[in-house]
């Protein structure tokens, strides 16, 4: 007993080191010039091993894309309990979205479209944080942070476009994605913030 236990330990461990190891090289030379083998002689582990746990690289990709999200998720639900309003919360995810965006290839944003079952994931996650987003700019409304003159939900449509845009153009290939993100958050939420929300903004 006390050997299987050990056995499925090792496996969970070597699951987490592969799936980090995975997404590190994926987002730093794009998901299409990591192979499965570049990912084995990586972690010192043999091909067979590691097919053994992940049938295929788009297996992988998705594992690693969904427990990033989820952890990302997970983390600044934990900070929002303890933040003192909203104006906290929006900068702590825009500094962690920066940190995130600062280290990738843009070429795995290029790659990434590729894969179908990823997309599907990205675009539910998107969805259902999308009615979330709304719900949290209303109390921000209510406690005096963002205008109140202002439809939420065309914004949202309207972001979405703008990340769609850059996108098809590439844009990120003339400039970096973190330069990008942060420039289009700050006019947003220059555009969307009350006075008492603006002296909380430090972009």
């Amino acid at each position: 007993m006390e050997r299987n236990d050990s056995s499925t330990l090792y496996r969970q461990e070597l699951k987490g080191k592969i799936l980090a190891t995975a997404m590190l090289l994926f987002e730093q030379k794009g998901i299409k010039c990591v192979k499965m083998d570049d990912i084995a002689k990586e972690l010192s582990i043999s091909k067979r091993t590691l097919y053994e746990l992940y049938e295929n690289k788009e297996q992988l990709l998705y594992e690693g894309v969904r427990h990033q999200y989820m952890e990302r998720s997970e983390y600044l639900r934990h900070f929002a309990q303890q933040a003192k309003n909203e104006m906290e919360i929006v900068m702590e995810a825009i500094r962690s979205n920066l940190q995130y965006l600062g280290h990738i290839n843009p070429q795995f944003f290029l790659d990434i479209h590729k894969y179908v079952r990823v997309l599907d994931f990205l675009q539910q996650q998107h969805d259902e944080q999308r009615a979330n987003s709304i719900h949290f700019m209303e109390r921000g409304v209510e406690h005096g942070y963002f205008r109140p003159d202002v439809n939420y939900e065309i914004v949202s449509s309207m972001g979405d476009a703008v990340m769609t845009h850059m996108m098809e153009t590439k844009m990120y290939k003339k400039y970096p994605m973190r330069d990008i993100f942060k420039n289009y958050v700050n006019v947003l939420l220059r555009g969307l913030c009350t006075e008492k929300g603006l002296a909380e903004l430090s972009l």
